[in-house]
């Protein structure tokens, strides 16, 4: 049968195996994108689409204002032309002409209105790629140091894996059962120390009795907490 001393080592490689396993779930959780990196890109994208939508409002609207200027360009070379002589035509000429200048002339405000905020967007959006650049930046330099971390610690893992198979072969069934068993239901801890007459596990103050058989040792077999069931192991 397998000693206290022999299962408290056995656990001290399983609590290592737990702390290195919990850091590789941790390392692996933070070294996915964060909420502030999405929502920078989220931010980034839609200042982006915003500048897509007024430069097409401009390429329409100057498309617009160069058609009515062409329109009254048109209309002026006929005025002035001298190819029409009637007074009326040359009045509804006028008219057009008037007319599509200040058709012109609104449009230009629009295109002017769309120009500043085209530039209001750009400015906009180039805060947004710095503070883009400067999230995902950190970002890559902190996924950095969690890779390089984890590459230290897998190698680690695997020689506690293999140490911790070579102990367990060597401990026979029953108290590698019993030892399981209790790790499961005392999370993690199956094994307590005694400390000044006390189960290092639940605090309570041992019986004498259980304290003798406790510090026989292999000798004795293992011996359990009364109150909270933890092999004690007297260092």
């Amino acid at each position: 049968m397998a000693s206290a001393a022999d299962l408290y080592s056995l656990q001290e490689i399983d609590l290592a195996l737990d702390r290195s396993h919990a850091r590789l779930q941790e390392i692996e959780e933070k070294s996915q994108e964060t909420e502030e990196l999405k929502s920078a890109r989220s931010l980034l994208e839609e200042r982006g689409q915003l500048i897509r939508e007024l430069q097409a409002r401009q390429k329409d609207l100057e498309a617009d204002v160069e058609q009515v200027r062409s329109k009254a360009a048109e209309v002026e070379a006929k005025l002035y032309g001298g190819k029409v002589t009637s007074p009326k035509e040359l009045s509804d000429l006028n008219d057009d002409l008037n007319s599509l200048k200040a058709e012109a002339s609104r449009r230009e405000d629009k295109l002017l209105t769309v120009l500043v905020e085209l530039d209001e967007a750009e400015t906009a959006g180039q805060e947004a790629r710095s503070a883009y650049s400067q999230v995902e930046g950190d970002w890559r330099e902190q996924r950095g140091q969690l890779i390089r971390e984890k590459q230290q610690l897998e190698p680690h893992v695997q020689a506690l894996t293999a140490e911790r198979g070579q102990k367990a072969g060597n401990t026979d069934r029953s108290s590698l059962g019993l030892y399981e068993l209790l790790r499961e239901r005392k999370g993690g801890q199956a094994v307590a120390p005694v400390e000044r007459g006390m189960c290092g596990g639940c605090r309570i103050t041992l019986p004498m009795s259980i304290l003798q058989k406790a510090k026989a040792g292999a000798g004795g077999g293992l011996v359990q907490c009364v109150s909270c069931e933890r092999i004690l192991y007297v260092i």
